[in-house]
């Protein structure tokens, strides 16, 4: 309840594009009404991942109400109004499996806190084992009473999967594929928020396809899996 929203960030909503627009309204809705809500946002870097969640956090918090924000790795969560690594914030065990429960007592202060919170953003979703998921979703449903997926809460995870993803010690391919959040029982639960248009280059398409080629691992390699940067994207 400390946290002081920026103005730039509660005037947000007014600048969103149709795409952002649209999931902006999405969620919000969820959360006015007290409707459970499990969302995955997903867009390349540069489509407005970010702005989204800045304009959602300004509007919730200068209400009056309550959302946290959490991200996998410190780097992200450093950069969000009162953010939390997902671990510090949850009680995550640092190893989880199909069986953990975090940390956090039932009658603690931080049940308290996700009893009153109506949202939750996780950013970095990808880098997350999906066990450190699940093992949200069993503590949630133990806090809130519910048999409902997170305890029936407003959910919203967040990231790309072009980008890192979580890190298996010696795994095969296989092994960190398993590991991975789409391959979590919460994965076809939850609602796909897909983010297409590149705010940062909205004026070069040829960087836009360029970037989104490799990313997609399409984009043709000159040898030893190396891909030739493109003359005009280079700085001699």
């Amino acid at each position: 309840m400390s946290v002081k929203v920026p103005a730039e960030d509660v005037a947000a909503q007014s600048k969103l594009n149709q795409e952002q627009a649209q999931a902006y309204n999405t969620i919000l809705e969820r959360v006015n009404s007290e409707t459970p809500g499990l969302f995955f946002e997903d867009g390349p870097g540069g489509t407005g991942k970010t702005f989204i969640y800045r304009a959602l956090l300004g509007k919730v918090r200068s209400e009056g109400m309550i959302e946290l924000a959490s991200a996998t790795s410190g780097v992200a969560a450093a950069i969000l109004l009162g953010g939390h690594t997902t671990q510090s914030r949850f009680g995550i065990p640092l190893q989880a499996d199909e069986t953990t429960m975090t940390n956090m007592s039932k009658q603690g202060g931080g049940a308290k806190l996700i009893r009153q919170e109506k949202s939750i953003i996780l950013d970095e979703a990808p880098m997350a084992k999906r066990h450190t998921i699940e093992t949200v979703d069993r503590s949630f449903r133990d806090i809130m009473d519910s048999d409902i997926p997170l305890g029936g809460k407003v959910m919203v995870f967040r990231g790309d999967f072009h980008q890192v993803l979580h890190i298996v010690p010696k795994s095969t391919r296989a092994e960190t594929v398993n590991a991975s959040l789409v391959r979590s029982y919460l994965w076809p639960l939850m609602e796909k928020i897909q983010l297409s248009t590149n705010m940062r280059a909205r004026v070069d398409t040829s960087f836009t396809n360029f970037f989104l080629l490799v990313g997609n691992g399409e984009e043709t390699t000159i040898k030893d899996n190396l891909i030739a940067l493109p003359e005009q994207m280079t700085v001699q």
